[in-house]
């Protein structure tokens, strides 16, 4: 027998002086699967709620924190929660859930909560999701959306990218600028005007399958007194890992999916992910600061290849875009750099004894911690201590060397 299971959206306060003049959290969401799931109302309370409604084949959808990037764990260190027939699982500043398809021993009602939560400086805010199976003889009708107009479609090409160190490269790498660019469904560009697609949507948005974050390209706001358009027709951006990378340009209104289109691109590792050996610039280094728009919990500065007695070496260093207290952003450091190796060469081995195959360590103030190596170079996250005059900030950074 088909089933409706009804799925609800309370944002709430777990204690309201506790929480109290915190930032509520606000919300977007994506039906994935529109034939099986659908939106059926929200409210306007100070406590708004979203209303959700599958049939038994079981469907998908994504929920995304507009104003908070990074949410809590669901329940001390875990990330994801799992009713049996419903499971979230949360990345960065999204929740994602999955619900199973129904079987002939689904009970006729069922129901649980699950309590989630961000940060706002010392405070949080929660957001209360509940989950209700209701067996009914009709499933949700998902009425078919009229077809677009070709004036409405667009595309999303890869224009140029810029390599690290600026060295001659046929393929892009990780660290590499990559620029995108939105054109209409015949590839036209129009760095200017407003593309007429844009209008018929409230807005678009870039994603990627396995990162954290969204980017928004285009938005339309819309009051009784005035309407806006604001649109980024081109826009850069940095990877922190070699793969191909599935990215989408999804145009939503009214909170759905009305038009995507995906792209995908190839990054290369050169002897690191961006960095190649050779050139050294003994002169006029240029450090870069790496940033991803869809990963936006790290940022890197990037040292171009120097040389201590003719020997080559670079760093890369956290960087602290967040402004973060020191206190917070040392674990911050030592995080931002160990999730960059696992993305590239895992989590590494013990650096002991590691030190003395590279020629280009700082004398004092430093401890190796961690060691990686490929056919090429050799890593190890350092931990730069503290001095006694207070000129030198405890942190960690990677530096890099060629075997």
């Amino acid at each position: 027998m088909p089933f409706m299971m009804l799925v609800y959206l309370l944002l709430t306060a777990c204690d309201k002086d506790d929480v109290l003049p915190a930032r509520p959290m606000e919300w977007s969401y994506e039906i994935i699967t529109p034939a099986n799931v659908q939106f059926l109302k929200s409210t306007t309370d100070v406590s708004p709620s979203y209303f959700f409604e599958t049939n038994g084949k079981g469907g998908d959808m994504v929920m995304t924190c507009e104003n908070y990037d990074v949410l809590n764990p669901i329940s001390g260190d875990s990330y994801v929660y799992d009713c049996g027939w419903a499971t979230l699982k949360i990345e960065g500043n999204q929740v994602k859930i999955h619900f199973a398809p129904s079987t002939p021993d689904d009970v006729a009602l069922t129901h649980e909560e699950i309590q989630i939560s961000a940060n706002d400086g010392d405070r949080k805010v929660y957001t209360l999701i509940g989950f209700s199976r209701v067996i009914n003889e009709e499933g949700p009708t998902d009425p078919q959306p009229e077809g677009l107009p070709e004036e409405a479609k667009f595309k999303m090409i890869m224009s140029e990218y810029t390599p690290f160190m600026k060295i001659e490269s046929p393929l892009p790498a990780p660290l590499d600028l990559i620029t995108f660019r939105i054109t209409d469904i015949n590839g036209e560009y129009s760095p200017i005007d407003i593309p007429e697609f844009t209008h018929y949507y409230d807005s678009i948005v870039w994603s990627a399958d396995d990162f954290p974050h969204t980017f928004k390209v285009a938005e339309n706001k819309v009051s009784a007194e005035s309407a806006e358009t604001h649109i980024t027709t081109q826009w850069s951006s940095h990877f922190f890992k070699s793969g191909t990378v599935k990215s989408h340009l999804k145009g939503y209104r009214d909170g759905k999916v009305e038009y995507e289109t995906s792209h995908r691109i190839t990054l290369y590792d050169r002897d690191f992910l961006g960095l190649e050996w050779g050139a050294i610039n003994l002169q006029k280094p240029t450090n870069l600061t790496a940033y991803c728009l869809l990963d936006r919990n790290y940022e890197y500065k990037l040292y171009d290849i120097v040389a201590k007695g003719y020997n080559p070496y670079s760093r890369f260093v956290p960087v602290n875009h967040k402004l973060l207290p020191d206190a917070d952003f040392l674990p911050t450091t030592k995080k931002a750099v160990m999730i960059l190796m696992e993305n590239s060469l895992g989590t590494g081995e013990n650096a002991n004894g590691k030190e003395s195959l590279f020629k280009c360590l700082p004398e004092k103030g430093v401890v190796a911690e961690r060691y990686w190596e490929n056919e090429t170079t050799r890593m190890l996250m350092l931990h730069r201590l503290p001095d006694e005059e207070g000129l030198a900030e405890e942190s960690y950074y990677l530096h890099i060397e060629p075997k």
